[in-house]
Order: structure tokens, then C-alpha cells, then sequence
């Protein structure tokens, strides 16, 4: 205890007397620089100023960051740059998993920049181990243990871990995200040892913290606060921001955990101060549950109210349109205020305490019972009003699709949609222009349900207020519409395909490959265009590309559902498979080609549901 107390007033008079601050942002003109891409005709140099943008924004504003290191991956590979395209797709996977939470394009991008390792001959200009360290804290992140698992043994071979040059705070946080708190602790404990090793000037804040976080989740919220303090110094030394919040708001639970409420309010109050010019939400949402708890435990209604306002504020904007987190984000909300309700009733029960110890617990056991009965009630009603919004949003999803497909005497089109919940994301529709040229359209909005429901339907709309003329152009124009409508973090992946009579014009943004099957030369071509998604950055670019289209050739739209899905071990049917695939059913006609790619993918999951909603558009020239 003596101990404690000397720790604890060495630390307060080092954060009161620190002349040590956090070093301002280094700026970068992002006009300046913009303009010099527009100067220079050196791709490199292109690509390392759009690199240099991306890592400046990539803990601050993420959506830019990861625009810019999407231009970067898109230079690197015009020019076949294999070494600058996989450092990249590396860091634009790790900014989607840490920064934005994308972890669809976080995986994506991370298998990706392993197959360009591995196809890189000159293995001394890569890290490989750093593409199967993302892969492995990219499932960790996705609670898929098994695949996490697999890649922390091949990032971390065991028998490299006894090496005394090892460093072991990647492996300790990776255990951590899949709630391996035994092996994290072995691993994070061989990590701070390495740190005490060096001067105090040059030890990093992160370690220390990752201790403090194994003993919070175990319950040991003394030692945790303990090893939360150390780190804040060298935050300050480092100028390391998020390290200093990540302690912070840990410190603010912990003292919660044990009941010391004025220290959790005060450490809760440093994140919220803090965080106005440095987004860390997942430590802002800590705080901002624990003012509110703490506030309310004082009987401070009115300070607890704010609190609870902002937390339900930052959760609705940190909102994920997807079914699952739509579900969890709901949950929260409706226990958080029945909780308040329960609590306020026991409040004033207890106020009425004039009988004996029967009474009180007889009058407790009426009211939990006939809230357990309104609560039934409540859910029964709710559940059958969801149902009917439920179908009604279907009704309007499944009117929006095209009624029937287009008839062109030389093309055999077939199109098929399969949605994972009861509202799905997908989109495809025709569009037959003046001079009988076909656009086809597939899209996949965020998620799947309502709101991706909603998306599909302001897309829709859009389309058809603008009208369609060059491809580029009208996504162009989509985009700034999408935008204005401030839809929050909804998107929209979007990909035209425009039939002329012998050739094909396409543009994307932010879709899986199109396949296209050339008869001639026997050959299946994969086109990756990597625009944007809809409603992502304003007056995005997007451009078109053209193909011949001759008899025999074939044209394959979709969205990620289908080479994504996986199977009862957790791995992806890829697209590799399909492309393999289609090559085999290539002289199959369109109907045909659809019922085997779905057939196989439904084989490849051993009859789960798809997690993800699956949209094929198939067009074969006769």
C-alpha cells in the first residue's frame, strides 16, 4: 500500500509539473501536394506523395487516407510496380482494420497484398511475415478464432518465439482480440521485460499498456492502473496521443471496476478533452458510458442525461449498417433504458420501505414478475411490427429490380439475386439506350437490411434523375448524389457494363473483379477497377475502360457474396475458384453458367445459409 501511494504522487507531480507536450501534427499542404502529381510525370513520384497523404491522415481521418492509399495501389499496378503495390494494399488494409473498422476491405486488401508477395522474386524488398501478421489480427478483429489461429503460427513460428531478439507485443495483442488472455500474458510480459531492458527515453508506451489490458480483462484492476501509469510518461515522451488515451480511458474503467468514482470521472474527463482534435471513439465511448454511470450513481440526473446522450449519439454515428451490429447497437439501447427504468422503480420502492422484510421482498417479486410480463409483452408487439417493416422494405427491394431482362437477338443474358437477410444490398437493373445499346448495372450497398435497402433505393433514384451518358460521367455525377445525402457510414460498391454491338465499355467503383471470357483466345480476364465506393469522398474520379465483345465471348457481373463465401472452416470459395470455374462452363449458355457457379458455391458452404447477399448478371454474345 505505501508502495501504491508513492507511485501514485510520483505520477500526478510528473503530469502536473511535465514541460513535455504532444508535438503538433507535422501539416502537409494537401493543395501543394496534389498540384505537384498534376506536374510530375514520374509514376513513383505520384505514388509516394499519395502514399506520403495517406499515412498522414491514417490515424486521424481515415475515409481520406484510405482514399489516397487506394490511388496509390491503383498507380502501383498500371505500372506492374509489384513491390510498391503490396506496400499499398499493406497499409491500405491495416488503416481500413484500425482506423475505419472496415474489415471486409481489411481482409481483402490483406489476401491481396499476400498473393503480390508471394509472386515477388526479389523476396529481400518485402516483409512477407508482415502480410500474415495482418492476416492474423484481421480474423482476430472478425472473431474468427480458427483462421486467426493459423495465421499467429505462421507469423510467429514456435520455435522462434525462445529467440532473445523476438519481440512479442504483435503476438500478445493479436491473442488478446480472440480472448486469449493466458497465452496474451506470456507473450506481453516477455514484451515489457524488453522495454525495461532499454533507456527510459526510448521505451515505448504500448507495451506497458497491453500488460494493463491482460489484467483488466482478468479482473485485476489494481495492477492494471499500475502499468497504465507507466506507459502515460512515455507517451508523452513519443508524442504518442492514442497511447495516452488508450491509458486513460483504461485507467477510467478500472477505477470504476473499483468503485473509486472521482478518479474515473476525472480520467474519463481527460479522454473527452483530449479526443476534441484526436478521434480515438472506441476510449470516447468508455468515458462517456462511465460519466453517465458515475453521474447517476451521485444522483446527478442531469449530468448523467448529457452523458448518456453522447453515448448514444457516438454509438448511432459509429453505427454499422450491417444486420448484426444493427442488432447489438438496438440491444444496447433498449437494456440501457429498461435498466433505467428498473432502476428508477427500485429507487422509489425502496423510499417506501414501512413494512417488514416480507413485504418488501414479496412487493419485489410482483413488480420483477409483471415486468418480466410487460417486457414479453413489449418484445411480442415489437418483433411483430419489425416483421411487417421487415417485408414491406423486401416488397420494395424485390420492385426495384428489373422486371425482366433486356431482349437483344444477339446477346443470351441471365441474372440471379439471393439476399442473406430478409432485405438484401444488392442491385442489378438494364437499361436499353436509342441506339440499342445495353447497360447493365450490379451494386452492393454496406451490410445488408434496412438501411442497405435504403441505399439500394437512393441509388435507384439517382440513376434515374441524372440519366446515363458516358459511364465515368454518370458515376461521376451518382457519387455527388449519394454524397449529399449524407447517408453516414452507408456506401454504395456500384459497377456498369455498357453492350455496343461488338464491343464493351466498363467503369466501376469499388467492385469485385468483373470476368470477362474472351472465345478467341480461350482466356478468362479479370478487371479490377478500383474506384471509389458511392458516397465516399465528393468529385471522386472514375474511368472507363472498353473491350471488344465478339460471338462466343461472355461477360460476368457480381457482387462479393459468391467468391467470399466460406465454408464450415472458415475459408473464402475465392476467386481464383470462380475464375477457374468459369473458364470450364464458359461454352454453357447464360442460365446454365448461373445454376453452376451457384450450385458449386452452395456445395463449397455444406448447406450453411451465405452470410453475405450473392447477385450474378450474366451476358453471352451468340
Amino acid at each position: 500500500m505505501k508502495k501504491a501511494t508513492i507511485f501514485s504522487l510520483l505520477f500526478f507531480c510528473f503530469i502536473s509539473n511535465a514541460t513535455a507536450q504532444f508535438k503538433e501534427k507535422k501539416i502537409i499542404n494537401v493543395n501543394d501536394s496534389l498540384q505537384l502529381i498534376e506536374r510530375s510525370t514520374s509514376y513513383v513520384k505520384k505514388h509516394t506523395i499519395f502514399m506520403n497523404l495517406g499515412k498522414y491522415y491514417q490515424y486521424y481521418k481515415g475515409d481520406s487516407a484510405i482514399g489516397y492509399f487506394l490511388k496509390a495501389v491503383n498507380i502501383a499496378r498500371e505500372n506492374n510496380d509489384q513491390v510498391n503495390l503490396y506496400i499499398s494494399l499493406s497499409y491500405l488494409s491495416i488503416t481500413a482494420r484500425q482506423t475505419v473498422g472496415n474489415y471486409p476491405l481489411a481482409l481483402s486488401s490483406a489476401i491481396e497484398s499476400l498473393k503480390v508477395a508471394n509472386s515477388i522474386k526479389n523476396k529481400e524488398d518485402i516483409k512477407r511475415e508482415w502480410c500474415l501478421q495482418n492476416l492474423a489480427q484481421t480474423y482476430a478483429s472478425l472473431n474468427n478464432k480458427n483462421l486467426a489461429l493459423k495465421y499467429i503460427n505462421e507469423t510467429w513460428p514456435i520455435y522462434e518465439r525462445s529467440n532473445p531478439d523476438f519481440k512479442p507485443f504483435e503476438l500478445a495483442r493479436t491473442y488478446f482480440e480472440i480472448n486469449e488472455y493466458d497465452s496474451s500474458y506470456i507473450y506481453i510480459k516477455k514484451a515489457v521485460e524488453f522495454e525495461n531492458k532499454k533507456p527510459f527515453e526510448k521505451r515505448i508506451g504500448t507495451a506497458y499498456i497491453g500488460m494493463a489490458n491482460v489484467y483488466s480483462a482478468r479482473n485485476h484492476f489494481d495492477s492494471a492502473i499500475i502499468y497504465y501509469k507507466i506507459s502515460i510518461p512515455h507517451s508523452y515522451i513519443k508524442s504518442v496521443r492514442k497511447d495516452y488515451l488508450e491509458a486513460t480511458s483504461g485507467m477510467a474503467k478500472a477505477y470504476f471496476n473499483l468503485n473509486q468514482i472521482d478518479s474515473a470521472i476525472h480520467y474519463s474527463n481527460e479522454v473527452v478533452k483530449n479526443s476534441i482534435d484526436f478521434t480515438y471513439n472506441e476510449g470516447l465511448l468508455i468515458s462517456f458510458n462511465i460519466l453517465y454511470k458515475s453521474f447517476k450513481i451521485g444522483n446527478k440526473s442531469d449530468s448523467a442525461l448529457k452523458y448518456l446522450e453522447k453515448y448514444e449519439q457516438l454509438t448511432e454515428k459509429l453505427h454499422n449498417a450491417s444486420k448484426n451490429n444493427d442488432a447489438q447497437n438496438l440491444a444496447l439501447l433498449e437494456v440501457a433504458k429498461i435498466k433505467e427504468l428498473e432502476e428508477e422503480k427500485a429507487l422509489q420502492q425502496k423510499k417506501l420501505i414501512t413494512v417488514s422484510i416480507i413485504l418488501i421482498l414479496s412487493l419485489i417479486l410482483v413488480f420483477i414478475n409483471g415486468k418480466r410480463k410487460q417486457k414479453l409483452l413489449i418484445q411480442k408487439n415489437e418483433e411483430a411490427r419489425k416483421n411487417k417493416e421487415l417485408q414491406a422494405a423486401k416488397d420494395l427491394q424485390l420492385s426495384l429490380l428489373s422486371k425482366k431482362n433486356p431482349q437483344r437477338s444477339d446477346l443470351d443474358i441471365a441474372t440471379y439475386i439471393r439476399s442473406s437477410t430478409e432485405v438484401g444490398g444488392d442491385y442489378y437493373d438494364f437499361t436499353t439506350l436509342s441506339d440499342g445499346s445495353i447497360i447493365s448495372i450490379c451494386g452492393d450497398a454496406t451490410g445488408h437490411g434496412v438501411a442497405s435497402g435504403m441505399m439500394v433505393s437512393v441509388t435507384k433514384a439517382g440513376l434515374k434523375g441524372i440519366g446515363i451518358e458516358q459511364l465515368s460521367a454518370t458515376l461521376y455525377k451518382l457519387n455527388n448524389v449519394v454524397k449529399e445525402m449524407n447517408l453516414g457510414v452507408l456506401r454504395m460498391s456500384l459497377n456498369m457494363a455498357k453492350i455496343s454491338t461488338n464491343s464493351i465499355e466498363l467503369c466501376s467503383a469499388a467492385m469485385p473483379p468483373i470476368y470477362l471470357y474472351n472465345n478467341t483466345t480461350n482466356s478468362v480476364e479479370e478487371i479490377s477497377e478500383q474506384g471509389l465506393p458511392l458516397g465516399g469522398l465528393k468529385n471522386a474520379d472514375y474511368e472507363t475502360i472498353t473491350r471488344s465483345f465478339e460471338p462466343g465471348d461472355l461477360l460476368i457481373q457480381l457482387s462479393d457474396g459468391l467468391p467470399e463465401a466460406p465454408n464450415k472452416s472458415g475459408e473464402m470459395y475465392d476467386y481464383d475458384r470462380l475464375r477457374s470455374l468459369i473458364q470450364t462452363a464458359c461454352s454453357q449458355s447464360a442460365q446454365e453458367i448461373i445454376n453452376t457457379l451457384v450450385q458449386s458455391v452452395d456445395l463449397w458452404m455444406g448447406g450453411s445459409h451465405n452470410p453475405d447477399d450473392i447477385t450474378l448478371v450474366v451476358i453471352k454474345k451468340k
